[in-house]
């Protein structure tokens, strides 16, 4: 019954307009998908699964390792380790560990990298046939032996490599020191620290979708987001939206930040705390309000001219 997120970058795991993910449980899994980023939990019997597929399926990458930070990287072509992303990566889990003050973790996410697309879409279609295609994915998977998980990304080197491997690290870290995250708060997470640090969390696309759709401003329903439990019931609205609440918690007033820092401090422990819209409602008596001028103000100051001075 368990839900994990998935990402939404296109065709990454989240569900956005141009990214869309999801996450399953399949066989005691937890996957989540990035293209965005959701997730799901599916898990039939041992017996049902061999019933799945009658062909062994394909192996994953596993050469060419390469280590950063929590992350090893296991590729089917050789990497090209002096890159900017990977040194970016390097600080990705001190971000969200500083911004959400949490502890961190030591725990070894493995990234499976394939070289092109139909080679992952392959490999995914023989290990996953009842996953829809999405460019990326996170699955968090019991050891064989033992306790615990193995946490595992797997992706292509294509043009959003950058923004895919951000959200679903992003679902594998958090995985990594929390119980569970809701669904809409896992995603809009995961969208948010999928942009560079530089960004500051901002998604101009998402902003303008928010501020510019056809009926005028979005209407804000965070009751709503809150009751959502499968991927499948997000649309690329909810999934915009995620992200803006998000935005306003962690870069709108310190009081707000500290109700989602105390929020996600139970989660390490409960995996179900209860509903986050009364806690933040303290903060922002008219939380739409709140909102929608948080996001008006991104937009001037997005578009703002920067200060000549001669």
């Amino acid at each position: 019954m368990m839900r994990r997120q998935a990402s939404t970058s296109g065709q990454s795991a989240c569900t956005t307009s141009s990214r869309q993910c999801a996450s399953a449980l399949l066989a005691g899994l937890y996957l989540t998908l990035a293209s965005g980023c959701a997730s799901l939990r599916l898990a039939p019997p041992p017996s049902d699964r061999d019933k799945i597929t009658k062909e062994a399926p394909l192996p994953a990458p596993g050469k060419n390792p390469y280590r950063v930070s929590q992350f090893v990287f296991l590729a089917d072509f050789e990497l090209k380790t002096d890159q900017p992303l990977f040194r970016e990566l390097q600080d990705l889990p001190d971000q969200i560990y500083k911004e959400l003050r949490l502890p961190s973790s030591s725990t070894l996410i493995q990234v499976h990298l394939f070289e092109d697309r139909p080679g992952y879409e392959r490999f995914m279609q023989s290990r996953y046939p009842e996953l829809p295609k999405r460019r990326a994915f996170f699955v968090a998977q019991p050891h064989s032996v033992g306790n615990g998980e193995d946490l595992l990304v797997y992706t292509f080197w294509g043009e959003r490599i950058r923004d895919d491997l951000r959200h679903e690290l992003t679902h594998a870290l958090l995985h990594s020191v929390l119980k569970d995250v809701p669904l809409w708060l896992d995603e809009g997470l995961a969208e948010y620290f999928e942009r560079p640090p530089e960004a500051q969390g901002v998604n101009g696309s998402h902003l303008e979708q928010l501020l510019l759709n056809g009926s005028g401003p979005v209407k804000a329903n965070l009751a709503h987001l809150e009751q959502l439990t499968q991927v499948q019931q997000m649309t690329p609205a909810e999934y915009r939206e995620s992200w803006a609440w998000v935005h306003l918690m962690l870069r709108g007033k310190p009081g707000a930040k500290a109700v989602l820092a105390a929020y996600l401090q139970q989660l390490r422990t409960n995996p179900n705390p209860g509903s986050l819209e009364p806690r933040l409602a303290k903060v922002f008596p008219d939380l739409d309000d709140a909102l929608h001028k948080h996001l008006a103000k991104l937009e001037i100051d997005r578009h703002a001219s920067p200060t000549v001075r001669r």
